[in-house]
């Protein structure tokens, strides 16, 4: 079974704080779960304070699992003010134009979430924009994602005064809710889901608008100096080469997968290099392999719309039954009764 790892990410606590508010703005209260963890409200709310990635997400699944809403995610993000972004938003609502609120997004985004990282892409007169999942050691909750993403669409419609805007595409990595209405609602189209990252797609020209001016340039100047001093005090991520590895194999294994020499070869690299270089975060290149495919199993086995023999086609095995040996070596239940399982927890 691929190990386990528990790296020391964190997250920006004025986050956490914006997560305690929301519900609490609704009816539940859960500051008396902070004290198990050695945490307060007046710590979250110190703009330099940091919380732990799995103190986090332990509360936002609480959070989404007492409010018992399907749409958690959506609805939180919907409601955030500048605030709730941390320093982010604040650089973001400095800016002239869109364009250089998603630059000062991206470039700060360690500051909201160390592990993870928003980037932005052009093709093709659009922009791919990644809010904050690539790099993760594993999936973010739904509900997460979906508060990413939606989040960031709510930033762009804030800072520009058009609460008109929306973008071209939403794409989602994990599978489809039962409704989408409410995701339909928010963003103004309807996401696709089950895809290969989770992203938001919208027009180049987009980058050009203008943001509304909420403070003198100066004051920009001034946060973005801030944001420099506090990302030079998170520590600096060494699994970079690592994830990077992790998204090739996962994304080239509907094509039958890479060989050390192929994924060598794209870092720009001999192979006894790679593993040399993989070796510094103790991985070796057949644990990633693996991992990318548990990752992309139980990913495709929570649809219930895909055979197992198609899962196994697109994790690059050559038959059904090497992928049934596979997966109950890494989780020692053949997928079928993990899936059954999966299924019916979610239900």
């Amino acid at each position: 079974m691929p190990k386990a790892r528990t790296p020391t990410y964190t997250v920006a606590g004025s986050t956490v704080a914006a997560l305690l508010g929301y519900v609490k703005a609704r009816g539940l209260d859960l500051t008396h779960e902070l004290a198990p963890y050695g945490l307060t409200m007046e710590a979250l709310l110190k703009p330099d304070f940091r919380v732990a990635v799995e103190t986090a997400e332990a509360l936002w699944i609480l959070a989404a699992e007492r409010m018992k809403e399907p749409d958690f995610g959506l609805r939180f993000a919907a409601l955030l003010d500048l605030d709730g972004f941390h320093l982010v938003g604040h650089l973001a609502a400095s800016s002239t134009t869109v364009g250089q609120a998603i630059d000062r997004v991206v470039e700060f985004s360690r500051l909201l979430h160390d592990a993870g990282r928003t980037e932005a892409e052009r093709i093709d007169g659009e922009v791919h924009l990644f809010p904050g999942c690539r790099g993760l050691p594993k999936a973010p909750p739904n509900q997460i994602a979906e508060f990413n993403t939606a989040s960031t669409v709510v930033l762009v419609r804030f800072i520009t005064g058009r609460p008109e805007w929306k973008p071209n595409e939403v794409r989602f990595f994990h599978p489809s809710p039962a409704d989408v209405r409410p995701h339909r609602a928010l963003f103004g189209v309807t996401p696709t889901f089950n895809q290969a990252e989770t992203e938001i797609v919208f027009p180049e020209k987009d980058l050009t608008l203008p943001v509304r001016v909420t403070s003198p340039s100066r004051i920009g100047q001034y946060l973005e100096s801030y944001a420099r001093t506090l990302l030079g005090q998170l520590p600096e991520k060494h699994d970079d080469l690592r994830d990077q590895v992790l998204r090739a194999l996962i994304s080239s294994l509907p094509s039958g997968g890479l060989t050390i020499e192929a994924a060598a070869q794209r870092f720009a690299m001999t192979p006894r290099t790679l593993q040399r270089r993989l070796s510094e975060t103790n991985d070796t290149f057949s644990e990633l392999v693996d991992e990318a495919r548990l990752t992309t199993a139980q990913h495709y086995l929570a649809d219930d719309k895909l055979t197992l023999g198609e899962i196994s086609y697109l994790l690059g095995f050559n038959e059904p039954s090497t992928f049934h040996k596979a997966f109950r070596r890494w989780k020692g239940v053949p997928p079928g009764a993990w899936r059954e399982q999966a299924l019916n927890a979610a239900h």
